[in-house]
């Protein structure tokens, strides 16, 4: 067997240009939308630099995943297969299935268990729309401007919208969107919490840093959210200030924690559009065939790629006959394997088809 290099060790200079660049674009878009500042609260100055921090860390941890070997590949095959001319189309049809199924109904999710999808469906969908809501707020792209006496008049990057009456049921929507927000996110980490303290198998496998910090996080920023307007509607501000830098502190924290944290599979999540689409595009292609039983298994291209990747990682799976390991369908590998097995009884240590480099050559 030949010996063939380990893989490189993870680059961080291009990723961390990446995380720079995305943090100024993003203050310079502040700037831009907000008016030259004119429309910026300086209230909220606290979540503005700590979502640009965030938002460059979002980034470079993003560049990061996408160096490895992997999830470069699907990255690159999905934007290939998606751009082709002759199929747009029909990719644009499949991504936009993809994301309905997996990102907005998460099918997935209830096809294993309904108070599971009851779960993600209230965490995402209350984090969507307090993001939807904050965001902006904060970083002055949307304000508000009293006119008259009961309306209110939204403006988006400076340009006034519609005038709301201050007393409609639109209006009570829009102004308590964050506080229904808030009970979405309660509902959804209170399922999970209880979830993870019953059940055997998250029992198993949960950390508290991984699976319980994050949970917590949103449940004590939705707490602290609705005891804001519990103090500006019913306790005439009492204690408001303290309990606004706590709610900015918890904010700022779960900001700093999303791209190291649990919580950066939000952003890894529509990565599985190209991954459905790369799949979807390789059964309709070229198929490899099995050199032992002649049956087709799998696309000829996602089998290149998959070639490509082992010998990336450092593994050598060729064999005496000239073929790889990868060649043959699973079925042929389970008897193939056996049969080196039975030929093989008396050793020590069991027969692999190939080996880590630098590893045992059996």
């Amino acid at each position: 067997m030949e010996a063939r290099p380990i893989p490189q060790k993870l680059s961080y200079k291009n990723p961390t240009i990446i995380g720079l660049v995305s943090s100024i674009v993003l203050t310079a878009l502040v700037i831009i939308g907000s008016r030259n500042l004119e429309n910026f609260d300086s209230a909220l100055f606290g979540y503005t630099i700590a979502s640009v921090v965030a938002f460059g860390a979002i980034a470079f941890r993003y560049a990061v995943w996408l160096q490895r070997p992997a999830t470069r590949i699907y990255f690159k095959r999905g934007l290939q297969l998606f751009f082709n001319r002759r199929k747009f189309g029909k990719s644009a049809k499949s991504a936009v299935g993809s994301i309905a199924t997996n990102l907005v109904e998460q099918r997935f999710i209830f096809k294993r268990a309904r108070q599971r999808w009851i779960m993600h469906f209230f965490i995402m969908w209350g984090c969507i729309l307090a993001a939807a809501i904050t965001f902006p707020l904060v970083f002055g792209w949307v304000h508000f401007t009293l006119e008259g006496d009961m309306g209110y008049r939204a403006h988006l990057f400076g340009f006034p919208l519609i005038m709301m009456n201050g007393r409609s049921l639109i209006a009570w929507i829009t102004f308590h969107g964050l506080d229904i927000s808030a009970v979405m996110v309660m509902i959804g980490c209170a399922i999970a919490i209880h979830r993870r303290l019953n059940d055997r198998g998250a029992i198993a496998l949960q950390q508290f840093l991984l699976d319980f910090v994050p949970h917590l996080l949103l449940i004590a920023i939705s707490v602290s959210g609705l005891m804001l307007t519990a103090s500006s509607l019913w306790f005439q501000g009492y204690m408001y200030s303290f309990i606004s830098l706590s709610h900015q502190a918890l904010v700022v924290m779960t900001l700093f924690f999303l791209p190291f944290g649990k919580l950066f599979h939000i952003v890894q999540r529509p990565a599985s559009v190209g991954v459905e689409l790369y799949q979807n595009r390789s059964a309709e292609m070229e198929q490899a065939v099995c050199p032992r039983c002649r049956s087709s298994f799998v696309g000829k291209m996602w089998m290149d790629d998959l070639k490509l990747l082992v010998n990336e990682l450092g593994y050598d799976y060729r064999l005496k006959n000239g073929h790889t390991l990868q060649d043959y369908c699973p079925r042929c590998k389970r008897v193939m394997r056996g049969l080196a097995y039975a030929k093989a009884p008396d050793k020590a240590e069991p027969v692999f088809f190939g080996s880590r480099v630098g590893g045992p050559n059996v």
